[in-house]
Parts: structure tokens; sequence; C-alpha cells
């Protein structure tokens, strides 16, 4: 089949659980009660080049439909799509391609389409282990699945890896797009909405990326490979324009803004929140940030125009962690961004990250002490995944932690690998004993109380707090 022959393409997140699959972020959900599902973003942003191309695109998110391989397989026989396009994660990835194998079952020349942070080296030695698979695409896919149906010559398609006539072709590296406005808004339209909620009132949320890459060098992120380095934001009024699509057209008035980092320029913030002040759409959103780069005004504006949270990787309450793992902050940063939040009116989540490499059981209580010092109003404390292209790879492997090649399938809730103190059986206890020690106070069961404004976001906390609670003493 020619890139001029797809008329049809079906987009899926494949039922092998639920994921973020946001490239730099691929937390599973399972287990982890203050992260909610998300919109498959990848997707839908393909499926929008893909229409404008006059492609009829099918989306289903399997996972958040709670559908099986049963349904997919049934699927797969009534569309018979001339394009199948798997959004995958690296703790999932092998599980996720037995969508692949089922779709070329159905029509073997259904060209397979793959994508995902795991693609970013040795795409030819993937293509032979995985012989279901057609193309990969690698880094930013809006303009590389737009050239795919347009251009009868993959080999003058950047960013992929494919298969025809028997040879394996990888092309260069396609470059970050520098004008973010040029991609075409989501295809929200295909998308169940209704699956993607935020978690403490129950209304509808959707996922809206502002701005892409991060300069800073963190051991274990993948955004400077994925996103680069610079800080590419959106216009104003580009995204003042999706805000307006999602609120008139699917009713959507909560929103997670996704970056690498949302702060890193104040000014445009500040331009950004005073757009949506004018706009008057009395919209709700929460966004994340480091914590070297808020201040007070930039807050301010954040809040009267509508941000409720705002979400910090802090990842250990040890210096010398944090030192290591270039994360180029300090505690009392952490402080001062956390107490600021708070002097604002605007909620915190602390993200923590348990077993790096160098952690210890000393380190590890100096995190979760850390932790009941900030007192941010949700914290949880996620397993170190070492993923290919991070520094953290390299170390776990020549520290012998993980054998060089392999790819853990226990990620975020559950421990990944050993550190060079601690064995997985113990780390495997810590993540409980953390949520425990911070949760189950009188002082946050007593604050979350009081935060509630309403019967429903109460009994939603209730819901969580069950959730939780059965996980950390079941």
């Amino acid at each position: 089949m020619r890139a001029r022959d797809i008329r049809t393409a079906f987009l899926i997140v494949p039922p092998t659980g639920k994921f973020i699959r946001e490239e730099r972020c691929q937390t599973p959900i399972e287990g982890m009660h203050t992260i909610a599902l998300r919109p498959p973003m990848d997707l839908l942003y393909i499926a929008a080049a893909l229409e404008r191309q006059g492609v009829k695109c099918t989306l289903i998110d399997y996972p958040g439909e709670q559908w099986d391989w049963e349904v997919l397989s049934e699927d797969l026989a009534r569309l018979r799509p001339d394009m199948l396009v798997l959004s995958t994660t690296t703790p999932s990835l092998d599980r996720d391609l037995r969508a692949a194998q089922m779709a070329k079952g159905v029509r073997p020349d259904t060209i397979v389409v793959v994508k995902g942070a795991h693609f970013w080296r040795d795409q030819p030695t993937f293509l032979k282990k995985y012989p279901m698979v057609d193309v990969i695409m690698s880094g930013e896919y809006e303009e590389t699945i737009h050239e795919l149906i347009t251009q009868p010559d993959w080999q003058k398609v950047n960013g992929i890896a494919f298969k025809q006539g028997g040879h394996i072709y990888t092309t260069p590296r396609r470059a970050f797009l520098e004008d973010l406005d040029r991609i075409p808004y989501p295809a929200r339209h295909l998308a169940n909405n209704g699956l993607y909620i935020r978690p403490d009132t129950g209304e509808l949320q959707t996922t809206l990326i502002t701005n892409r890459g991060c300069p800073e060098k963190c051991v274990f992120c993948l955004a400077p490979r994925v996103a680069g380095r610079e800080n590419r934001v959106r216009s104003v009024s580009n995204i003042i324009g999706e805000l307006e699509d999602c609120v008139n057209q699917h009713g959507i008035r909560n929103f997670l803004f996704r970056s690498d980092t949302f702060t890193l320029d104040p000014e445009w913030v500040i331009e950004l929140c005073l757009g949506i002040e004018r706009s008057g759409l009395r919209i709700k959103w929460s966004c994340n940030s480091r914590v070297d780069t808020l201040n007070g005004e930039m807050l301010r504006s954040m809040r009267e125009a509508g941000c409720w949270l705002v979400s910090f990787g802090v990842e250990s309450g040890s210096q010398e962690i944090l030192d290591l793992m270039k994360k180029n902050i300090t505690k009392e940063q952490v402080r001062a961004a956390v107490n600021l939040c708070k002097l604002e009116g605007i909620l915190t989540s602390v993200y923590f990250v348990i077993g790096s490499p160098w952690e210890s059981e000393a380190t590890f209580q100096e995190t979760v002490e850390f932790a009941k010092q900030i007192e941010p109003d949700f914290v949880e404390f996620f397993y170190a995944y070492p993923f290919e292209g991070t520094e953290m790879y390299v170390i776990a492997a020549n520290e012998g932690l993980l054998e060089r090649g392999t790819y853990p399938s226990a990620a975020y809730s559950k421990p990944a690998m050993p550190t060079k103190y601690l064995t997985l059986e113990r780390l495997g206890e810590m993540r409980s004993e953390a949520l425990r020690s911070y949760y189950l106070r009188w002082g946050v069961i007593r604050r979350t109380i009081r935060r509630a404004r309403s019967p429903r976001v109460l009994m939603n906390y209730a819901r969580f707090g069950l959730a939780q609670m059965s996980d950390l003493l079941g």
C-alpha cells in the first residue's frame, strides 16, 4: 500500500492498562490515586493532521473505555483500516504490540505505525524484532504523520524508520517544530471526552498543551530528548482559540495545562493569564512548575485566570539526592515555592521519586519527613524508572542495577530496579509507608475536609481516601 492509498486510519490506546502516554510522562494510573486519566493527546493531534488530508479516522481509548482485547478484535474486523496508529509506553511496549499483530492477522496490508519515546534510537533493531510493525515515528509527530500521507517516497520523510521491499530505512531526525501554532487543534470530536474528569469535582477535564521543551538536565527526565531544551510556547491567541473550542463545542471548562515546565517564561505566563481573563471563558486549570521559577505577581495572575493547583516535581527531601539527580534546586527553594502558593491561595501537589540509584534508608526517611514539613495539599511518591535515553539509565546499567538493553515492566507504583543500598523487596514496601506516614495524620484529614466546598467534592475526597486506605492497608 502506498501513502496516497491511505483513506482510513484507526488510532488506538491498546487494552494494556491505563497509562499517561505523554512521551516523557509514562505513568501507570493503577495505584496512583492523585493521577487522573488523561485523553490521548498524541493520537488526537495525529488524527487532526490525518483529517486535514481527508483520511477518515476512528479513535478509541480501550483502557479508558474498559474494553478488552476481544472488543479490539471485533473492531479491527469491522473497520479493516488502511492504517493502524498505536500509542505505546516503554513499560507496556511488548503488550501494546499485540494490537499490531492482531491488525496484521485481520488485514496483512494494514500499515502499522507506532509512536512513543522509546524509539529515540536503534529503530532498525526494533523493526527486525517486531515484523508486524511497518513504521516507527520518533520525536514530534504532527508533521511526520502529515508527510507519511502526502509524500510517496518515505525516504524523504524525516523522523521515521520503515520497512519497504524487504529493506529497513532510517531517515534523519526531524527538527523540533519552532512554530507550535502550525499544529491543528487536537481532534477532540473523535474522543469520548466523558472518560476524562477532574478527580475532585467529577467535571469534564481535558489536557491542553501550552509549551514544549525544558533547558534543565535532570538525570531521569526524557524531556530534552523528546522535546528539546528550548522552551517553545504557543501564542496566547492560539491557546485561547483552543480553549474557546473546548468550552463552546465540547462543554469542557476544566483543563490541565501540559508542558515540560509551564512557568519558565513569566512574561508569557502573565500575558496568557490576562488573555484568559479578557476572554470571559471562566475556566479552571492546573499546571506544573519548577520551584525556582515562581514569583508572587505570576501566581496572582494565574489564580485570577482560574488556576487552582500547581504541581511540583520536588523528587527528594535529600539535598544530596537532588544534587546527584542534577535537579538544580534547593530544599529552601521548595519551601519558598509551596509557601508562596499557600499565600496566593493556590493548592499544591508535590511529586517525590523513590528508588534512584543512590537511595538509602536514610535518604528515604529524609524525604518522608520533608514532605511533612512543607505540607503540600497533595503528595505522591513514585518509583524511579530508568528510561533509555536518560543519564539515569546509563548510571543504573553501569552500577549493575539493571541489564543494559532491558526495560522493566514495573513502573512508578512498583519499583523497577534496586538501588545501590536497597533491595527490590525493601523498595516495594516504601511507597505505602511514605503515603501512610503522610496522609494518615489528623491535620491532613481535617485540612482535606475543610477544603471541600460542596457535598460532591467531599464525596469525591472520601472516595479517594477510601481507595487510598484500601491500597495502603490491604
